[in-house]
């Protein structure tokens, strides 16, 4: 195991994945899209919706270093990239920005698209599970990363699986709440995430111990008084 992964950093990556995928702000889309369903087919869509999550992940953790080889790009453009867009993303959560309308043809299931991909496992959950993949590279890292994909597959069915009783209990208002606080831990963990792939891209960007900034570096020296 690689000695640099840690329990706080298993704790953040997992609630990072868990935010960006973002069941508790997308449950007004789950209901909407299956309000023509009985309450047992809803259950039955809760609960593959949380198996199609997992397996994206899964599969993104796994095949997710070998495809950014393929193209050439580099991890560190690439975590700058990927954390940029969960920016946006926790942003457009924390102001409660609308997204564009989600729907299926009738008779077409939604759990593969559009809710697995793109709405829970979008871009930026992909990003996330890719840059953990190259950070940690032994086998008992992918077997934690991929536990950690299943754990959030299964969070999500549950929220789903229960979303009717949640949205009625919580009501509009609650769930608002809820999605802007989601968003602005999202946002800060991303913004984290892009400061520390900025100073492997520069690493003369910040002196040891974080005493430099980007500010020190462009000011003006003050000269030395001689004698």
């Amino acid at each position: 195991m690689d000695p640099a992964i840690a329990t706080p950093t298993l704790i953040t990556s997992a609630i990072a994945l868990f935010t960006i995928t973002n069941p508790i702000g997308t449950l007004p889309i789950f209901l909407s899209l299956t309000s023509s369903q009985t309450p047992a087919q809803q259950r039955r869509t809760a609960v593959l919706v949380g198996i199609a999550v997992a397996a994206v992940l899964v599969i993104s953790l796994i095949a997710g270093n070998i495809i950014l080889q393929w193209f050439g790009i580099d991890i560190t453009a690439f975590k700058i990239a990927g954390n940029a867009l969960v920016a946006t993303i926790g942003w457009a959560m924390l102001v409660a920005k609308p997204g564009g309308p989600v729907s299926v043809k009738p008779g077409e299931s939604p759990v593969v698209v559009p809710l697995a991909i793109p709405v829970l496992a979008g871009p930026g959950a992909i990003a996330l599970a890719i840059t953990f993949a190259h950070s940690y590279t032994d086998v008992i890292d992918y077997v934690l990363g991929g536990l950690i994909c299943v754990i959030v597959g299964v969070l999500v069915a549950v929220i789903f699986f229960v979303g009717p009783w949640v949205s009625k209990l919580l009501k509009q208002t609650g769930m608002s709440i809820l999605t802007r606080v989601f968003g602005l831990l999202l946002l800060a963990i991303a913004v984290q995430s892009i400061m520390l792939a900025l100073g492997d891209a520069f690493p003369g960007l910040f002196a040891a111990g974080g005493q430099s900034s980007l500010l020190d570096a462009t000011s003006t020296p003050t000269p030395t008084p001689t004698s």
